[in-house]
């Protein structure tokens, strides 16, 4: 599962990335809402503007680089929320925020 929250849940974001859902329920300890995933077994996040459900297909890079190959399974997105700003985890605590959009319209027909 990939979640890509908007910027209002940001202290959620880096709540959940600190603590394990080994040792509590994550969605009662921060406020959200679990919704059930048509394709896989863990939830969606209710509250997130898209939930992509991704299962693994290769884990053979895991050891050296910890890096995963997913298939894309089922997309989500929250059509009511629009486009909001959204973040991205760039590691050690560096997050990206949506900013400036440019519009380049196509010629295709």
């Amino acid at each position: 599962m990939i979640n890509i929250p908007t910027v209002e849940l940001a202290k959620q974001v880096v709540d959940c990335g600190n603590s394990s859902g080994r040792t509590i329920d994550k969605f009662k300890a921060f406020g959200l809402t679990p919704v059930f995933a048509s394709c896989i077994g863990s939830p969606l996040i209710d509250e997130c503007y898209a939930n992509l459900e991704c299962k693994v297909v290769d884990q053979k890079k895991v050891a050296k680089y910890n890096f995963f190959i997913l298939e894309l399974v089922k997309a989500w997105r929250d059509l009511e929320k629009g486009h909001p700003k959204t973040i991205h985890h760039r590691g050690e605590g560096m997050f990206m925020v949506t900013g400036v959009e440019i519009y380049l319209p196509s010629k295709m027909k």
